[in-house]
């Protein structure tokens, strides 16, 4: 299949060698230009009859070309051009005047292209070369009179000559490509042109910046790299060909004489990098080998940035530098290609490839090597590029169409699939939190049932004793594990609330301290400073928050000390700190331990499943607030709350405690104390 596909490929550029060769081969040179005195009668293609200046001659007027030996001139179809060079290249032609009345024409034009050239001297000399009977100069950097008509090419009107032997020459100065395309015409077949030229050439350009813009948004929703730089490729086309059909000279020449040099060789410059941008991430190049996708990249930049040359004769010297290596990029892009349709078995995806982009490249390639000389000027060479340019376009909006499609399709399937996701996790948490409440009667049977036994078997041997303790202690660690998933499921519910009521901060931890000494006696735990601060917080989930934060300084920090602290500041927020004297949290694993289920390092030296920390910090930002955890240079573990409180109570609460101070009364109990 793979070879079929190539065969193709080679049919089709053999197809286009055949056509367009049999057009240039019947372009024969002709020896001499024969008009009538009024001009042209009809087209005349100059191109058949100029020949071009090849050797290192001096000739810096067109006196001396005319007296250059015609050895040193070579005709201009079918040999490769000068390329790019600072030099004024020469073209000369003779040209003879006779009666023709059965040709005769009102006036002609001499229409001149590419549309690029910078400066172009045409001239008319006597037969000997001695007198100039006609000159013009035009050109996109040559200066038009203000009342002159501008248009999308350069023309300057042929003169009435009166019969006899003369000579054209044309010098032609440009730090563009010196591809030359000349034509003679009368003045109705130049109006017709103008006007069916101007209509394609401005309908072309309203379709590529409309493919544009729907390849680049395209790109962008899509997130696909391969369509963004194929967009800007489109662009680069649309800069290009908005300079060489004339419209960049039309609209700016008369505010800007370099408008039309900046805005082709920016699209060029532009072309060059993203064409092989394009091509890296369509082939995959990036996923495949990422060396060459390197290469590809830095040259891409390289090429892009040449850009500000286009204004300057440096564009003479980027040319020269760049263009060559663009032709081997591509061509190893083209190679590639061809070496994975052989290998994978993908064959109609690398078919279409190699059609859509292969003819192209092809093309591209093709064109750059008539810009720099290397093929010659034809039928072929001049137009290949448009060919290609068109045929990509056609084919890669079909393979755009269908990626459209099949992206739809997959957005179609996430979305089901992300509903189904969603279902089961609902059905899974619902199921969960069944299971955990089943879990807490039997466990609090078990818990009370222990106790009572320990309660009535104190004169058992230890070992008996020791049993129930470890019954104790396992149900009641199952018992936390149990409450620890049924608030990870209420805090994940898309229904949670929190039910808040104004509480005294200093009131609350004094009395969660108390009775955390009373539950678990050898625990070491004090509140060094607090401050009076009323926060809206849901108690009991506020209590869970706490608890965890000290039973996690119990297991990891056994038998080290705890200090609790609240501090209000005048910034609206209360920081309470949680500060234990243990080993600390290795650093590795600090950035980590706020996520569900994560246990660092030692963790296996503990029992637990990592939520302690990740539900304490998911109540914290339910009630607006942030926490922190931090290791102290010594060591120890530093958790920071930042809560916000009420200022207006605050204040009340903070002037009734100083009342009761001055007068002597006692404060009220804080157990279960509310604001």
């Amino acid at each position: 299949m793979n070879i079929a596909l190539l065969a193709v490929l080679i049919a089709i550029a053999s197809g286009l060698l055949a056509i367009y060769g049999k057009q240039s081969i019947a372009h024969e040179q002709a020896r001499i230009l024969v008009l009538p005195p009024s001009g042209a009668a009809e087209a005349i293609d100059l191109n058949r009859y100029l020949q071009r200046l090849v050797s290192d001659r001096e000739a810096d007027t067109p006196f001396d070309v005319v007296q250059i030996d015609e050895t040193e001139f070579a005709p201009v179809y079918q040999t490769p051009g000068p390329g790019y060079t600072d030099r004024t290249i020469w073209y000369r032609t003779p040209v003879r005047i006779v009666n023709q009345p059965d040709r005769m024409g009102s006036s002609s034009f001499i229409d001149i292209g590419q549309v690029y050239l910078n400066d172009i001297a045409l001239s008319i000399l006597s037969e000997d070369g001695r007198q100039i009977i006609w000159h013009e100069r035009v050109g996109d950097r040559v200066q038009t009179a203000g009342n002159e008509v501008h248009g999308l090419s350069h023309v300057a009107e042929w003169p009435k000559l009166a019969l006899g032997n003369y000579w054209l020459v044309i010098g032609v100065k440009t730090t563009s490509a010196h591809v030359l395309a000349a034509e003679l015409l009368p003045d109705n077949v130049l109006i017709s042109k103008s006007g069916s030229e101007s209509f394609i050439k401005g309908a072309s350009l309203g379709v590529l910046i409309v493919a544009f813009g729907l390849y680049f948004t395209f790109g962008l929703l899509s997130g696909d790299r391969s369509v963004i730089w194929y967009a800007v490729y489109i662009l680069s086309l649309f800069l290009v060909y908005f300079g060489v059909t004339g419209y960049a000279q039309l609209i700016f020449k008369p505010l800007w004489p370099l408008a039309s040099d900046f805005v082709t060789g920016a699209g060029t410059a532009l072309a060059l990098g993203s064409c092989v941008m394009m091509w890296s991430y369509i082939t995959r190049l990036d996923q495949t080998n990422r060396w060459l996708f390197r290469v590809m990249a830095a040259y891409s930049t390289v090429a892009i940035a040449g850009f500000v040359t286009g204004t300057s004769d440096w564009y003479i010297i980027y040319a020269k530098l760049v263009f060559g290596p663009e032709i081997v990029l591509l061509t190893v892009l083209l190679i590639n290609l061809i070496y994975r349709a052989y290998r994978e078995k993908q064959n109609w995806q690398n078919g279409f490839l190699m059609v859509a982009l292969g003819i192209p490249t092809v093309a591209a390639i093709a064109h750059l090597m008539l810009l720099i000389g290397i093929l010659p000027v034809n039928g072929m060479t001049t137009s290949i590029f448009t060919a290609g340019s068109i045929i990509q376009l056609v084919m890669v909006a079909a393979a755009m169409g269908y990626r459209s499609y099949g992206l739809i399709n997959r957005r179609v399937d996430a979305l089901a699939t992300s509903q189904r996701a969603n279902q089961l996790a609902s059905e899974q948490r619902t199921f969960i939190t069944m299971l955990s409440h089943e879990f807490r009667t039997p466990l609090a049977i078990i818990q009370r049932s222990a106790e009572i036994l320990g309660l009535h078997l104190q004169k058992e041997p230890e070992a008996v004793l020791n049993r129930l303790s470890t019954i104790r202690s396992n149900a009641g660690q199952l018992s936390g594990l149990v409450d620890a998933f049924l608030t990870k499921e209420t805090l994940d519910s898309a229904t949670f609330g929190t039910t808040r009521e104004a509480v005294a901060i200093d009131a609350f931890l004094g009395d969660l301290i108390a009775r955390r000494h009373r539950e678990v006696p050898g625990q070491n735990i004090s509140l060094i400073k607090c401050d009076t601060a009323i926060v809206e917080i849901d108690r009991i989930l506020m209590e869970r928050a706490m608890l965890n934060l000290i039973e996690n300084a119990r297991k990891y920090a056994p038998g080290a000390a705890v200090w609790i602290s609240a501090e209000r500041e005048a910034n609206g927020y209360v920081y309470i700190r949680v500060v234990d004297e243990g080993p600390g949290i290795a650093a590795d694993d600090l950035q980590n331990v706020l996520n569900a289920f994560y246990r660092g390092k030692d963790a296996t030296k503990t029992q637990g499943v990592g939520l302690g920390l990740h539900l304490t910090n998911r109540i914290i930002e339910a009630h607006d607030g942030s926490l922190s955890v931090s290791v102290g240079e010594e060591r120890g573990t530093t958790i920071l709350i930042k809560l916000p409180y009420d200022r207006d109570k605050t204040v009340l609460r903070a002037s009734e405690n100083r009342t009761r101070s001055l007068t002597g009364y006692p404060d009220p109990p804080t157990n279960g104390e509310r604001a």
